[in-house]
């Protein structure tokens, strides 16, 4: 594929200019999103995905040996959730193609990785706190879901308890049968900044040893895996069972790059955008802990 106003002669080097950018967005976004870490992802159809949410389960009754069998149901509550469209279009010279200026188009590439990942990380956790705290996103009105537990003290703080403040999150999902099963605590590097150097963390999860931290192996408090994002917000960390709580990516278009040149101009666009909405069909898996931080 070739533009006017691109020599023949450099028809290879847009080949490798185009294999660049999808080669290096790929690169760039893959091992930083948090959606394959805490739900599936399932194909979406439409503009609008129709899901269902339950926080109910099935209770079996004891019965005399010529006695029946109570019948017995699920209730599920219908919800929609509105696809988004996220993207960005830089812009840059047709000159980097032709003179092969690799390391400046690899700079904008990997920039557009990054800045998708993060948005869709960020888009990501405030939908779980949605979840949890009640409110509208994506279309969706969601009710409060009492699974908030108030830090003792803000962790930067001499008198915090953050090892009481996780198992008090952990106690909401315990309490509502869903306690079991693989769980993350997400948090800023700002509240893990002072998880890490807790000394109950140290005493009584690493048997006082600071050694596999030292070589960046953190202790799994109460079999919970730590999870630290910049794009987590510093005042509240989240703990999700990744079995139970059923978070749903539905992904209307996956990542997409096109190439565009520029109308009257000397310059080429690189058009990446995707499509997706995110769902969560059991909110009663999902707990926060607030006021982990003053801000």
């Amino acid at each position: 594929m070739a533009y006017s106003g691109i020599a023949a002669s450099s028809a290879t080097t847009w080949a490798l200019f185009k294999e660049q950018v999808d080669d290096t967005i790929v690169k760039a976004l893959q091992p930083k999103i948090l959606y394959p870490l805490l739900g599936k992802v399932y194909p979406a159809n439409g503009p609008v995905v129709e899901y269902n949410t339950t926080d109910s389960y099935l209770d079996p009754e004891e019965v005399s040996e010529s006695g029946e069998y109570a019948s017995s149901i699920m209730n599920f509550t219908r919800n929609y959730a509105s696809i988004k469209d996220i993207g960005i279009a830089p812009r840059i010279p047709i000159n980097w193609i032709k003179d092969a200026r690799w390391d400046l188009v690899n700079d904008h590439v990997e920039a557009i990785g990054f800045g998708i990942a993060r948005s869709i990380n960020t888009d990501m956790l405030t939908a779980i706190n949605t979840y949890v705290g009640g409110g509208t996103y994506a279309g969706q009105t969601l009710t409060t879901v009492s699974h908030t537990a108030a830090a003792s003290a803000t962790w930067d703080n001499a008198s915090a308890d953050i090892i009481n403040d996780i198992s008090s999150g952990l106690y909401y999902l315990e309490n509502d049968d869903a306690g079991d099963g693989r769980k993350f605590l997400i948090m800023s590097p700002s509240a893990f900044r002072y998880l890490r150097v807790d000394p109950n963390l140290l005493k009584y999860l690493n048997y006082g040893n600071a050694e596999l931290i030292q070589k960046g192996i953190y202790p799994t408090p109460f079999g919970v895996d730590i999870l630290v994002t910049s794009q987590a917000t510093n005042t509240y960390a989240l703990i999700v069972n990744t079995d139970l709580a059923a978070i749903r990516y539905y992904e209307r278009e996956p990542l997409t790059v096109e190439i565009e040149k520029a109308a009257r101009s000397k310059h080429l666009d690189i058009v990446s955008y995707i499509r997706y909405a995110i769902a969560c069909a059991r909110p009663k898996a999902l707990a926060k802990i607030s006021g982990v931080l003053s801000a």
